[in-house]
Formats: C-alpha cells, structure tokens, sequence
C-alpha cells in the first residue's frame, strides 16, 4: 500500500510540471486528427538535446490514457533511460530484453497506477548496441504491441546523435519532435526535418518547450 501510494504521488508530480496538461490535450487532439488507423505508433525524438522528452513523452501517454485509449509507453532511450522513474518502476527489464532476447513482450511490460497506460522500461543495457537496432527486430517489435495496444509512444534518444531514433522513426506512424529555447538550433532543427522527409516519415507536429 505505502509503495503504491508513493507511484502515486510521483505521478501526481509528473502531471504538476511545466508541460501543462492543456497543451498535452492539444497535441493529442492533433495526432489523432492527422492519424486515421485503429493502432497509431509515435516516436518522441529531440534534433540533439533530451530536453524534456522524458517529461513530454509520459504526459502525452498520460492523455491519450485519460481519453480512455489502451496505451504503451516504451523508453527506447537506451544511452538516457529515465522514463520508469516517473512511474515509480524498476528498470530491471524491458525493451533490450525483448528485442535482443527475443522474450515475450508481456514479461516485461509494467502496469501503472494510470488506467489503461502500460510502460516498457529500457531495461538493461546490452554490451552491442548493433545486435539491438536491427530493422527486422524492431518492426515485428511494433507489429505486435500495435495489435494490442491503441497508441504505443516510443521515448528515443537525440535524432542527430546517433542512428538508432533513425531506425526507429522508420518503423513508426508518425514522428514528434522536441525543441527546446535558447538550446536546440534551427540549423539542426532543419536538418531533422529534412531527413525525416526524405525518408517519408510523417511529421506529427512540434512540441517548443522553454524547460
């Protein structure tokens, strides 16, 4: 009971910060305006600063959750995983051990005190990247938790840093990207956008935050 009482209260300070609920309604209002099929897969990157990804990402969740959809919030931020604490979780296991390992999915998933959102923690990091961003893995990945799930919400690591947000974009519905004031570069900003286009991913929109 104590332990349950305390993921609550971190939730309830999840929902006090400054990424208002309001303009997280917004922007799930959007998404769900541009995407039209039962089970929509969205990925959260940032051009090359976490910013609040973390934060955006479990409040987007947390919305599309409280319109009474069925969903999952994966931390595919390998190099930064910080997702779980928000939800008062353990990162024992998670996405590593099912895309590497090959288990199934539901070992893995942990339920929250929010009804009807779920979260897939990043789990323990493996000594290979490679072995984990491999195309195949992740799309059968995605096939799977989209026949169980309304919305999956995958939290990835800086888009121009490193390759693996760019594996992952092109498995997924649609792409939202994180700018942060005074932080994030138009010039890099730009650079994401064009890269996206070019290998038609869908850009659902930007999230300008002042975090």
């Amino acid at each position: 009971m104590f332990k349950k009482r305390e993921r609550k209260n971190k939730c309830h300070q999840l929902k006090e910060e400054s990424i208002s609920n309001e303009q997280m309604r917004m922007i799930q209002a959007n998404i769900d305006q541009k995407i039209e099929c039962h089970s929509t897969s969205i990925m959260l990157t940032s051009p090359n600063d976490d910013g609040e990804k973390s934060i955006i990402s479990s409040k987007l969740a947390i919305s599309f959750a409280e319109q009474g959809k069925k969903v999952l919030l994966v931390d595919a931020n390998l190099r930064n995983p910080y997702t779980h604490n928000w939800f008062q979780l353990t990162n024992q296991s998670g996405f590593t051990n099912v895309i590497i390992e090959e288990d199934e999915i539901q070992h893995h998933i942990k339920e929250t005190v929010i009804p009807g959102l779920f979260v897939l923690p990043a789990g323990p990091a493996p000594l290979n990247l490679s072995d984990l961003w491999v195309t195949s893995k992740i799309k059968e990945m995605i096939r799977k938790v989209q026949s169980e799930y309304d919305v999956v919400i995958f939290e990835a690591p800086p888009f121009l840093n490193i390759s693996d947000s760019q594996i992952l974009a092109n498995q997924c519905d649609g792409v939202i990207l994180v700018v942060r004031a005074n932080k994030t570069k138009k010039a890099d900003v730009l650079k994401t956008k064009d890269y996206l286009e070019k290998t038609n991913n869908s850009i659902l929109g930007v999230i300008y935050h002042t975090g």
